[in-house]
C-alpha cells in the first residue's frame, strides 16, 4: 500500500517544470501518477536536491518560485 514519490528535475537549468511522479512501493515498475510537464497542474521551474513532501493527503514539491500541491479534488 506503499508510493515512492520522486521529482525529476532534470530541466532544472533551463527552467522546465518540476515533473512528480509517484510509484507503487511493492513494483516500483509500476508508474501511478505523473504530473504534467506543462499546462495547467504543471509544478513551477525545477530546483535540484528538492524533496517532495507528504502531508494531510496532499504532496508539495517546493519550486524556483513557488510551492506546488498535489492532491485530489473534492466532488
Amino acid at each position: 500500500g506503499g508510493i515512492v514519490w520522486i521529482i525529476d528535475y532534470i530541466g532544472w537549468q533551463s527552467n522546465t517544470p518540476a515533473v512528480l511522479d509517484a510509484y507503487d512501493a511493492a513494483n516500483v515498475g509500476t508508474l501511478l501518477f505523473s504530473s504534467p510537464a506543462n499546462g495547467a497542474g504543471a509544478a513551477g521551474p525545477a530546483i535540484k536536491f528538492t524533496v517532495p513532501t507528504v502531508a494531510n493527503g496532499r504532496v508539495y514539491v517546493g519550486t524556483q518560485f513557488s510551492l506546488t500541491v498535489f492532491g485530489l479534488l473534492p466532488n
